[in-house]
């Protein structure tokens, strides 16, 4: 029978094992045999005699195969079965043995990437970032096809052309990475080009650097905008002889930074420490930006809006500036006057309240100050202030961002929104490897992103330039019950007055206990009613400024004249939960030695001190800021309280800060203090000198109203 089979079958048999991909992503098998001029298949022989080398092939085709047709004489593998791998990587090499094999070149790339030439070119075009993706082996107008098959993780895409694409690569999961990264589909692409926001540019070029795969070509206009952030030094903006004369070399610096964000487009934020004239930047800027068709609008805590105004004033020839606040009606008409001014100021708790009214504005510049007021994004505030429209904007900040990432991302999504995406894909992106995991890579990644958008110096950078002391007087506004408690007491002190002047001689223990009932109101109005629950608006704004101290880990020393006022601070210090220290003239001198050790050395934020007790003798150099709650008539006092922190051994700049109460006695005491240095002496119990050194005109006009 051997002898028989041996003669049935031809000596010139061929086999060939032919081998593809079909539409379905399947691999499709075929064996061919020739015998004597004639040609047969597998799975359909009827009348061949196969020889064995054809039977060991078809039965081990059986055995791999997912599917077996018998109209097409062929199997079929799928491609997400593990067996179609092993098959392929050893079951062919294996049946080489026995036949020829036929396998295009598709199939042949299977398990070995494919090598894509992607090129990714950028530039800048009518203030977008144009980014063009050019290959040689996938045509422009097919590359949204192939991205969305390799997103839908397929192997194999079929070209217009026929051609069979095998899409395990590393240059198309660059690419595809890239695309998820700014969260991009791929049906953007047209004709392999994508329009993509400008301020994207840095973290592009950070990408082209750490590129492996992809080959980036970056025009010279890229290249420009890239290196222009890297040496803002360079920047020559046109800044007015006013402004060269009042402003350091590091606010000019500040200023051509903030321009050259300006020209982009681009939101930044002013992150300097306190105490360094960010406001007055930005007022150089806004003056220097002037356009009288347009206006701006600061948004501040209701502490600062008074002192916005006035620095404005001081400092600009300029900018016309009005303050909308008051009632709504008041607020309306300052709103609707709103060709008529450069320069808006409100609040943040007036913006919640208004921000409907602003919707069919549109500003210059929005700026926001004190920024972590936003820090917040599911708040008011937050949704209120980026419900604004405007063509630039700025955040303001004493307190480095970086430390609360919550912070950093709603600042940004006010400044330039989806900079740092939706805060979900941040968060899990971001905020939460580098907070929970301490993940380097993650935050240096997240620097990278940010810091051309951010500046921030501290005193200790531009040391050099500062006076030893800065200086600021915090105008404050009394809420309307205040004002009306306020008059209502000045009209009272206006009636004895207008009595006791009748005689020659001003009594004046009289004069000074009046003062003194106006100056505790402008401090509290509990030191004297015991009816009213809520702080006053000078404790507000003190509070504010302690908090920003706090972020800063700053210290802060506190004086005042009344203890009962330092009582009252406490008690909010502690529901805030600011750690303090209290001295008064009760405390024992050993207490007051151990208190000083104690702040010098550890890490509490405020130290609270009486007139009577902090004029000499303590030495509180840790402390960097110092606030005089209700400042003193007497100056000579006041300095020697403020040389507790502002003295030898200390290595930072202090900056001294007043509260004062607008349209009060206080305002009007500092008006005097300015023009008569020493006249201030004349107000203070135990101090030489007496009343009558001032005019009776003087006098009176101390109680004006």
């Amino acid at each position: 029978e051997g002898a028989s089979l041996d003669d049935s079958i031809s000596e010139d048999e061929k086999l060939t094992l032919y081998g593809d991909i079909n539409d379905d992503e399947q691999v499709k098998l075929y064996l061919e045999c020739k015998q004597n001029n004639q040609i047969f298949y597998s799975f359909d022989h009827d009348g061949f005699n196969t020889s064995m080398d054809f039977d060991l092939i078809e039965n081990y085709l059986k055995e791999m195969s997912d599917v077996i047709d018998y109209n097409e004489h062929c199997v079929y593998l799928n491609l997400d079965n593990e067996k179609t791998y092993q098959f392929l990587n050893q079951g062919l090499p294996f049946l080489a043995n026995y036949c020829e094999i036929m396998v295009s070149d598709a199939l042949r790339k299977i398990g070995q990437k494919s090598q894509f030439s992607i090129t990714v070119g950028v530039s800048i075009e009518n203030d977008l970032l144009a980014i063009d993706i050019d290959s040689i082996d996938i045509p422009s107008q097919e590359l949204t096809d192939v991205l969305n098959a390799y997103r839908r993780k397929k192997k194999f895409h079929r070209l217009k052309s026929g051609k069979l694409l095998y899409l395990e690569s590393d240059e198309l999961e660059e690419l595809d990475n890239l695309m998820n990264d700014y969260h991009l589909s791929a049906n953007m692409i047209e004709d392999g080009h994508l329009d993509m926001n400008v301020y994207r540019a840095f973290s592009i070029d950070n990408k082209a650097d750490n590129s492996n795969h992809l080959v980036f070509n970056r025009s010279d206009v890229f290249k420009n905008v890239i290196d222009n952030f890297k040496n803002t030094k360079k920047q020559t903006f046109a800044l007015s002889n006013h402004y060269q004369k009042i402003l350091r070399d590091y606010q000019k610096f500040g200023y051509q930074w903030l321009r050259l964000i300006t020209s982009y487009g681009f939101g930044g934020v002013l992150a300097d420490d306190m105490g360094l004239g960010k406001t007055l930047q930005i007022i150089a800027l806004l003056d220097e930006c002037r356009d009288v068709n347009k206006t701006s609008l600061v948004v501040c805590p209701s502490s600062l809006l008074l002192n916005w105004h006035d620095e404005i004033c001081r400092f600009s020839p300029n900018l016309k500036c009005k303050c909308v606040h008051g009632n709504l009606t008041k607020r309306k008409k300052a709103i609707s006057a709103f060709d008529e001014a450069d320069v808006l100021i409100t609040t943040y708790d007036y913006m919640r309240r208004d921000y409907k009214l602003y919707e069919d504005y549109e500003f210059e510049f929005v700026i926001l100050d004190e920024a972590q007021y936003i820090k917040n994004p599911k708040t008011k505030n937050a949704s209120a202030v980026k419900s604004l429209n405007s063509k630039h904007r700025f955040a303001l900040t004493g307190t480095p961002i970086e430390n609360s990432l919550a912070e950093l991302w709603s600042i940004f999504d006010f400044l330039m929104p989806d900079y740092l995406f939706n805060y979900h894909y941040f968060q899990g992106t971001y905020e939460t490897p580098i907070v929970k995991n301490q993940d380097e890579d993650k935050q240096l990644e997240l620097k990278k992103l940010i810091s051309p958008f951010i500046l921030r110096r501290n005193k200790r950078d531009v040391l050099k330039e500062l006076p030893d002391k800065i200086e600021k007087t915090m105008l404050l506004e009394f809420s309307e019950e205040e004002s009306k408690l306020y008059l209502a007491n000045l009209m009272q002190v206006n009636k004895e007055l207008q009595e006791k002047m009748h005689y020659e001689k001003v009594d004046r223990i009289v004069v000074l206990a009046m003062l003194t009932r106006l100056r505790q109101i402008c401090c509290e109005p509990r030191l004297l009613y015991d009816n009213i629950l809520h702080i006053s608006s000078k404790l507000e704004g003190c509070l504010e400024l302690i908090r920003n101290f706090q972020g800063n880990n700053q210290k802060v020393l506190l004086f005042s004249s009344f203890t009962s006022m330092l009582d009252l601070i406490s008690d909010e210090l502690e529901k805030q939960q600011i750690s303090y220290y209290k001295l008064t003239g009760a405390t024992s001198k050993e207490k007051r030695h151990q208190l000083v050790e104690q702040f010098q050395n550890d890490d509490t934020t405020v130290f609270l001190i009486s007139l009577k007790a902090g004029g000499t003798g303590l030495n509180l150099t840790a402390a960097e800021a110092v606030i005089h709650f209700d400042p003193w008539w007497n100056m000579s006092a006041q300095n020697q309280a403020t040389d507790r922190a502002y003295r030898i051994g200390q290595k930072n700049v202090v900056t001294v800060y007043k509260l004062v109460m607008k349209n009060s006695v206080e305002e009007k005491i500092l008006e005097l203090q300015n023009k008569k240095k020493n006249l201030a002496d004349t107000f203070v119990e135990n101090n030489e000198g007496n009343i009558t050194s001032m005019s009776t005109e003087e006098i009176i006009n101390l109680f004006s109203i």
